[in-house]
């Protein structure tokens, strides 16, 4: 019976942080470090337990032309008995350019990332995995509009490919102290025999980031609520800088988190999720909740 497993980051909430997170500035580059942790827990799998996982990011931004992303992050997962514990790492790089030419009223932005998955499966279904993912980006200069169109192209052995789109809108409400951000999921994998018969999955996703004001209660700067429904497979997340190198089908989650600032530089943000998932093959639907813990700092 074949197995597959999780690969790259736990889930899309991993990096999430480190892309969105504030910025500090030193002469013409504004960089930001940061070290990642979390801990996940399946109910009602009948192939995996418990997932742990830590990395680290360093992002830099040279003036407002562009600036670059790293990540490193290692995935533990141990599964129940009967099946060998996977252990992985992925590495995350993205680029990126902005533009604001004459009769545009905003900043276009130019990325492209780069994902390089490794880790010791017997199948070799998930190890090896390259993911080629660039966005074209508009943000208005007053910075209540958004919108962006993703594509990424997934590369797997044992004869996968893996195309998506991801369009998005984001606007701000309440004076700025809301951001609303919807993006809808496309996901055609070439092989259905691999996506557990699957030829593609639709989603949408929407989150919610609310700033507190002077009175933050129990000192959280902001608030982040998102959810997804329908479904989706093999999802590359240019928000999280994640790959979900996962055969079963994602059927909607939901995470709340909160940030932290301490001090004038240094962040902390913390979040607990919920996933639901199905493999067709096994029929076993199950569900994975995980809680992560993301710290920044000056560079």
């Amino acid at each position: 019976m074949k197995r597959t497993y999780l690969i790259a980051t736990l889930n899309a909430a991993i990096l999430t942080a480190a892309l969105a997170a504030p910025v500090w500035a030193a002469g013409e580059w504004s960089t930001t470090a940061g070290a990642q942790a979390v801990y996940g827990s399946y109910s009602g799998s009948t192939q995996r337990d418990q997932v742990t996982g830590f990395g680290a990011v360093l992002s830099s931004d040279y003036l407002e032309r562009g600036g670059f992303t790293l990540g490193l992050n290692r995935t533990d997962i141990k599964m129940n008995t009967g099946s060998e514990d996977i252990g992985q790492n992925a590495l995350f790089a993205s680029g990126k350019l902005n533009f604001t030419p004459d009769g545009v009223a905003g900043r276009l932005t130019g990325r492209m990332d780069v994902h390089l998955i490794n880790n010791d499966d017997a199948t070799n279904d998930t190890d090896g995995v390259k993911a080629y993912a660039p966005q074209v980006s508009y943000l208005s200069f007053d910075k209540r509009r958004y919108f962006d169109l993703g594509y990424a192209r997934s590369n797997y052995r044992n004869d996968l490919e893996v195309n998506q789109w991801t369009p998005t809108v984001g606007f701000a409400l309440n004076e700025g102290a809301d951001w609303v951000q919807l993006r809808g999921w496309v996901i055609d994998p070439s092989n259905a025999a691999r996506a557990q018969g699957e030829t593609s999955t639709y989603a949408l996703e929407a989150k919610l980031t609310h700033w507190f004001g002077a009175n933050k209660p129990l000192g959280l700067d902001n608030v982040r609520l998102s959810g997804l429904v329908g479904e989706r497979i093999y999802a590359v997340d240019h928000d999280a800088g994640a790959v979900a190198n996962l055969s079963d089908v994602q059927r909607g989650g939901v995470s709340l988190g909160g940030e932290w600032k301490l001090g004038k530089s240094l962040s902390m943000l913390a979040m607990l999720s919920r996933d639901n998932y199905r493999n067709a093959t096994l029929a076993d639907d199950y569900s994975l909740t995980s809680g992560y813990i993301w710290l920044a700092g000056k560079w």
